[in-house]
């Protein structure tokens, strides 16, 4: 893996991990429609497998809890819900968001001034 990739990795698991917190303060969700949604803002799909070592990671710090649900073809899914803890983390990050956006947005102006 290139140090790109390296970077790209880390930086979008962080945010990964609260967009899945924002997601489920809509609604409860199992991985693959969280894995879905993502993929369809980010536009890229998530790696096989990534966004459960995300959910567990999430689960491990109590931000999420995790529910054995059967869907209509009677197959046993695992569906997540936020929790208090996880809603006042996600909560948490709102300014130093706002910040991070003003950067990035300076250095993708930047980058793009360069390229």
């Amino acid at each position: 893996m290139s140090a790109r990739e390296v970077a790209d990795e880390r930086i979008l698991h962080g945010l990964i991990s609260l967009y899945i917190l924002r997601e489920l303060t809509m609604s409860p969700m199992h991985g693959y429609e969280l894995g879905k949604k993502i993929a369809s803002v980010t536009g890229k799909p998530m790696p096989q497998g990534s966004i459960y070592v995300l959910l567990k990671s999430l689960k491990n710090r109590n931000f999420v809890t995790m529910e054995h649900v059967k869907n209509e073809k009677g197959q046993l899914l695992c569906r997540y819900h936020i929790t208090e803890f996880g809603r006042e983390f996600l909560k948490l990050h709102a300014e130093p968001l706002k910040s991070a956006r003003m950067i990035i947005d300076d250095l993708i102006s930047t980058a793009d001034m360069i390229a």
